[in-house]
């Protein structure tokens, strides 16, 4: 028997992967340490949820940049 997926994957707008985003305060992104400021970068440069992979590196990066260096 086939797995199936109830629900068809997310794809990340920066890298291009699959990952599954609840849309729900119980989603995995809601564990990620970042700040206000990255989640507005986010926001403003993207117009869908990024994977854990790209928020984690978004978040750490963004803490130690000075420009938009991340694209």
């Amino acid at each position: 028997m086939e797995k199936r997926l109830l629900t068809e994957p997310d794809v990340c707008p920066r890298c291009g992967g699959a990952f599954h985003c609840s849309k729900s305060a119980r989603c995995w992104c809601f564990e990620v340490q970042t700040t206000p400021e990255v989640l507005e970068y986010v926001q403003q440069r993207w117009e869908k949820c990024l994977c854990p992979a790209c928020l984690a590196e978004v978040s750490k990066a963004r803490g130690n940049a000075t420009g938009s260096e991340l694209a």
